[in-house]
């Protein structure tokens, strides 16, 4: 008998971007529904999109930089209306002049927990 255990949490189909943005789905949303509203954007629901989710170092090769990860959602169940999304990580960082920048999800030192709203770009509504 073959007994196969399988991780609620992790997604084998997405990268480790697209799981963190799974596994925080709620507080993600509210977030964005929350400084959307703020802005009065008449935005009342998101659909997280995390297949689209890519992670990157903000350095550049030359100066100290943070974790960031890009994705895409869209709004008010409507596909056609797109928001693209940053999350941004303060303490997921590398120092000035980092060769190969490690694996945040697999480097103990870098915390992914805290996170921050970064930019959000919101699609113009089209007409159909």
């Amino acid at each position: 008998m073959v007994i196969v255990f399988y991780s609620l949490s992790d997604h084998p189909g997405y990268s480790d971007d697209g799981n963190f943005v799974r596994n925080h789905e709620a507080a993600i949303k509210s977030e964005i529904i929350t400084q959307l509203a703020q802005e009065k954007q008449g935005i009342e629901s998101v659909t997280l999109l995390p297949n689209t989710a890519r992670g990157e170092y903000d350095n550049g090769g030359d100066v100290s930089g943070h974790y960031h990860i890009y994705f895409t959602a869209y709004v008010n169940h409507n596909r056609e209306r797109t928001i693209n999304i940053e999350l941004f990580f303060p303490d997921a960082s590398i120092p000035p002049f980092t060769l190969f920048p490690p694996n945040p999800y697999k480097d103990k030192g870098k915390k992914m927990s805290n996170w921050l709203m970064g930019n959000i770009e919101v699609s113009e509504e089209t007409s159909k």
